[in-house]
């Protein structure tokens, strides 16, 4: 049995308040656990994250896994050394249409080519006009 070390959230809509607990890694986020060992807060000012260290190290010690977010915070809580995002992959900057990188090619494409049902409609347009 893997384990994994998740946030699961419990919070109302808007309202997020996540539990930190220890899950087989094929349970669904919302199914069966195995060990609560903390909670976190996101909507507190200073962002409370309660946790209990002994368990979670024990924990880390049988081989449990920690989700990438949640690895995150113990970095910052002290108990795993920092994560360095030094050398990863920024995400691109958005467009005006908000597609990101992708729909630059896409706009830079010849525009000479129109759906077959624009055309028909201009020629019939072209064909009133030249009857009036």
């Amino acid at each position: 049995m893997a384990a994994k070390i998740k946030l699961k959230r419990v919070g109302k809509k808007k309202k997020p308040f996540y539990r930190v607990v220890i899950q087989d890694e094929s349970s669904p986020t919302s199914g069966r656990v195995i060990d609560e060992v903390g909670f976190y807060d996101p909507m507190l000012k200073a962002e409370k994250l309660q946790l209990n260290e002994d368990k979670i190290k024990s924990w880390l010690k049988k081989g449990a896994m920690p989700t990438e977010k949640f690895r995150i915070m113990l970095g910052k809580a002290g108990i795993l050394p920092p994560v360095s995002f030094e050398g990863k992959a920024k995400r691109p900057p958005k467009t005006k249409e908000g597609q990101g990188e992708a729909a630059a090619p896409a706009a830079a494409a010849p525009a000479a080519e129109k759906p077959k049902a624009v055309e028909k409609k201009e020629e019939k347009a072209e064909e009133k006009a030249a009857q009036a």
